[in-house]
C-alpha cells in the first residue's frame, strides 16, 4: 500500500482554515510577543516589494484581459490591484524602503485571459511565500486579503475557461511520498 503524506504549508493552512477565519489564523501566527519570533522589520521592504512586483504585473495583465470573457471580473481586479499597490507602497514607506515601480515579468500565454490566470497564480504564490515572514500582523492581514481577492478572480477566470477552479497541486502543494508500505 502506498502512503502519501502532505506537508503542512501556508497554502494548506490557508485552504483548511478558510471556514474558520484564515485572516485571523495567519495574523495570529507568530505575534510580536512570541519569544521565538525572529521576524525583522528590516526584511519587510524586500518582502513587500516582491509582492508589489506581482501586483503590478497582475494590474497590467488585468488591463490586457479587460476585453476577455469576464470584463467585470478583470475590471474589479484592476481596481483592487490599484488599491493594493497603494497599500503596499505605503507599507514599504513605513519601513523606510523604496517601493519598486517594476512589474514582475509578465506571463506568456495564448490569450490575455490565460496570461492573467498565470499571473494571478504567480501573485498568490509570491504572497504566500512572503506572508509568514512579515513582521507586522497588520501587514500579514492585508496581504492575506490580497491573496483572497486574487483567488476569487482566479476561480472565476479558471471556471470560465473550463479549468479546475482550484487544482489540488495549487492549493496543497506537491505531496510528499513516504514510500511504499505493506
Amino acid at each position: 500500500m502506498r502512503v502519501l503524506a502532505h506537508r503542512l504549508t501556508r497554502r494548506r493552512l490557508l485552504a483548511t482554515s478558510a471556514a474558520a477565519g484564515a485572516p485571523l489564523v495567519l495574523a495570529a501566527c507568530g505575534q510580536a510577543s512570541d519569544p521565538d519570533d525572529d521576524r525583522s522589520e528590516d526584511a519587510d521592504p524586500e518582502l513587500l516589494n516582491s509582492i508589489l512586483e506581482q501586483h503590478l504585473a497582475v494590474e497590467d495583465a488585468a488591463k490586457a484581459a479587460s476585453d476577455g470573457p469576464l470584463p467585470d471580473v478583470t475590471q474589479e481586479l484592476a481596481t483592487q490591484r490599484k488599491d493594493s499597490i497603494s497599500k503596499l507602497e505605503s507599507f514599504i514607506s513605513e519601513r523606510d524602503g523604496d517601493a519598486t515601480t517594476n512589474a514582475a515579468e509578465g506571463a506568456q500565454a495564448e490569450s490575455p485571459t490565460e496570461a492573467l490566470i498565470l499571473q494571478l497564480e504567480g501573485s498568490i504564490d509570491a504572497a504566500l511565500d512572503s506572508i509568514g515572514e512579515l513582521s507586522s500582523p497588520a501587514y500579514r492581514q492585508a496581504v492575506h486579503r490580497f491573496v483572497t481577492e486574487d483567488a476569487a478572480a482566479l476561480a472565476a477566470l479558471r471556471s470560465e475557461t473550463g479549468e479546475e477552479v482550484a487544482p489540488d497541486a495549487f492549493v496543497f502543494g506537491a505531496p510528499a511520498s513516504t514510500g511504499d508500505s505493506e
